[in-house]
């Protein structure tokens, strides 16, 4: 028999109820939080604060791989992971991507760039897509170095093709940051121009003249762009044939240029997570960093190699002549230039700015204390680099890594890779240490959490 309650003890008893029933609410919305900000989805991704969706509007969306099956793929040691997780202010969530691929395009400051994902692969022992002791990509088939028995490529930042089918096998979407970098077509042509010699060829054949006057009889030894087709090669379009411009214009033929680069363009927003800026350098570095999860000091760079020729300036007619012809690598600069905007609103603005400023800080900190600049020497392609100083040499021997061409680090990264254990002795002399003492002092440096700025 249920024993009958008064009035009284009925009000209380409703009271009673409701508390409970409020205090569990409570605890359902605390633990919901929680999982928001630790990063808890579906899908187990690692998310720190919407995930990398395709910039141009698409509703596909790209998701990582779940928690259980990322660690059958990598070792905890051989992803891309912070010691300190990056901070997360903005109120949109970003996915963060354990690998990175990443096309390097001539003559936008890659080489720069390559030095810093090298370093960061020898501290953390990453495996790198590459043709043994080559700096160029040739075949993504054929003769690539293996990866450590165990384990998979965590990185691809050689010259090369980008070949989308390929990539996707070795380097799968869901667990890879597809990224390359785009550059302003006159000051990419320019650069360019200079390099490859096409510069000193025309001053050979009609003399010391103008840069104006020399780029004009370049140009004119090519066709102008037309409805159907534009040149490119190793200076005119180049960024484009990195980026798979030639396999691609060869599969469209009935299409006129304008609708191919529109085609163009639009496969490349498919594929590319985000694409770098070389005018934003800096800024496109932290977006970078906030993409894979790295830190501050993950991304810091020397400038390595100075032009050692007086800087000259173009006519905007000349500048004007260069676009028409750098008709495609122009449209997809334009494009990515804008899309750009898009990921600062996804980082945060004010995020980005306050970290750009806090970069160039401690960048320019460690160049002063890597380099001597009172002292100039001599470089590769008529360039010009300050001495690294006694600091440089023997305190912090990144300074040293981050001054070495990226071709003899491609060397050192082939003899680390093969070793399995990323111990091998390594061939070659650079200043008073040898390349492996660098490699091991580096690691040792890393693995006792000193700070490598």
């Amino acid at each position: 028999m249920v024993p009958q309650l008064n009035s009284g003890s009925k009000r209380g008893y409703v009271v009673y109820i409701i508390l409970v029933t409020c205090l569990v609410f409570l605890m359902f919305e605390l633990a919901n939080d929680k999982g928001k900000r630790v990063g808890i989805s579906d899908t187990g991704s690692y998310l720190v604060s919407s995930p990398i969706m395709n910039i141009s509007g698409s509703d596909d969306v790209v998701s990582d791989t779940s928690e259980n099956e990322m660690s059958t793929l990598t070792n905890p040691d051989q992803q891309f992971e912070s010691k300190d997780k990056p901070s997360s202010s903005h109120s949109e969530q970003i996915l963060i991507k354990k690998n990175l691929m990443f096309i390097k395009t001539h003559k936008c400051g890659t080489s720069t760039i390559v030095d810093v994902f090298y370093l960061r692969g020898v501290r953390k022992k990453l495996n790198f897509v590459m043709i043994p002791y080559t700096h160029q990509l040739h075949s993504l088939t054929r003769h690539l170095l293996p990866p450590r028995p165990g384990s998979v490529y965590n990185m691809q930042c050689q010259h090369g093709t980008f070949q989308p089918d390929a990539e996707h096998t070795i380097m799968p979407k869901e667990t890879s940051l597809y990224s390359t970098i785009v550059r302003s077509p006159v000051s990419q042509f320019k650069s360019a121009f200079s390099f490859f010699g096409a510069e000193g060829k025309m001053q050979k054949k009609y003399g010391h003249l103008s840069i104006d006057a020399l780029i004009g009889h370049y140009l004119d030894e090519y066709p102008e762009p037309t409805e159907n087709k534009a040149s490119a090669g190793r200076i005119l379009n180049s960024v484009a044939v990195d980026l798979g411009w030639n396999t691609f214009n060869r599969r469209n033929l009935g299409q006129t240029l304008q609708e191919k680069i529109n085609a163009f363009i639009e496969h490349l927003d498919q594929e590319m997570d985000f694409v770098m800026i070389t005018d934003r350098m800096n800024e496109s570095l932290i977006l970078l960093k906030e993409y894979l999860g790295w830190n501050m000091t993950d991304i810091v760079y020397l400038n390595r190699m100075v032009s050692s020729k007086p800087k000259v300036t173009m006519s905007e007619e000349t500048k004007a002549r260069i676009l028409q012809y750098q008709v495609i690598d122009a449209q997809i600069f334009d494009h990515f230039n804008k899309t750009f905007e898009l990921h600062l609103d996804r980082v945060g603005r004010e995020k980005v700015a306050s970290q750009v400023k806090e970069f160039e800080e401690m960048r320019e900190s460690f160049e002063n204390k890597c380099f001597n600049k009172d002292k100039t020497i001599n470089g590769p392609y008529k360039s010009i680099s300050w001495e690294i100083s006694e600091y440089g040499r023997n305190t912090n021997v990144a300074c040293t890594f981050l001054q070495t061409r990226d071709v003899t680090l491609t060397n050192v990264i082939t003899q680390l890779q093969l070793s399995q254990d990323y111990t091998v002795p390594i061939e070659g002399q650079k200043g008073p240490l040898l390349m492996r003492d660098i490699v091991s002092k580096i690691q040792r440096d890393y693995d006792n959490n000193e700070d490598p700025v």
